[in-house]
């Protein structure tokens, strides 16, 4: 599943043109008073000006090349950005998903994570840039029952679980894009967020070419071919 667009709520606008554009240097396809359009690969991130009193985070990621994932947290390292220690380690290894993975934050709270996936073809060469962000992978939507969501997503999308799930966390989808279905009853992990909700946008290739809200849940999920 390849995710087209991610649409997120921001109280920190400019913020985030300055941390995303100008010091990470993702290029800017939009920037106006009230949204902010970035290229990511072949993902384009969107943040949404928000007005309310509550600041919305997110959790999404970034896949990168294997390869270079040590120049990756090199890059960040040098830019000044702090990475989030899990239990005492900067680098995540996952044995099931055959992945390593790296947490941030931006300036308005999300948890941003770069993954590198060893079972996916990534760019030559082991300089990492803005310019190597293959795409979004993933984007955490936040459940009050993942088992009833995870059911009802993978029928509107004809989507599988990815590799196993249980009745705290549910990947819908593939190492390509993630809905990544969590339990409000946890922490982001890479983070000391608790899983809070917050209203979404997301726009995935999908052949259904249809458009849906789940149910009692503020996020809108466009399928699309075209």
């Amino acid at each position: 599943m390849k995710i087209r667009e991610v649409i997120l709520q921001t109280s920190r606008l400019d913020e985030q043109h300055q941390f995303y554009h100008v010091l990470l240097g993702l290029p800017v396809l939009a920037f106006t008073e009230s949204e902010l359009r970035l290229q990511c690969g072949n993902s384009v991130l969107t943040f949404e000006a928000h007005h309310g009193e509550i600041m919305p985070y997110y959790h999404f990621a970034f896949n990168i090349s294997p390869n270079q994932l040590d120049s990756a947290i090199q890059s960040i390292r040098e830019l000044g950005i702090a990475i989030n220690l899990v239990d005492g380690r900067e680098v995540v290894h996952s044995n099931s998903w055959n992945s390593d993975s790296i947490y941030f934050y931006d300036p308005a709270g999300n948890i941003v994570e770069y993954i590198a996936r060893h079972d996916l073809t990534g760019k030559v060469g082991k300089e990492f840039g803005a310019l190597d962000v293959l795409g979004i992978s993933e984007i955490g939507l936040p459940v009050t029952n993942v088992k009833e969501t995870a059911e009802a997503l993978t029928a509107l999308l004809s989507e599988q679980v990815y590799l196993n799930a249980d009745s705290l966390f549910a990947p819908i989808g593939d190492e390509e894009g993630l809905f990544i279905l969590s339990s409000t009853e946890r922490n982001w992990l890479g983070s000391d967020k608790p899983v809070k909700i917050f209203p979404l946008k997301v726009i995935v290739d999908n052949p259904a070419d249809s458009k849906y809200q789940l149910a009692e849940l503020p996020y809108h999920i466009q399928a699309t071919s075209k």
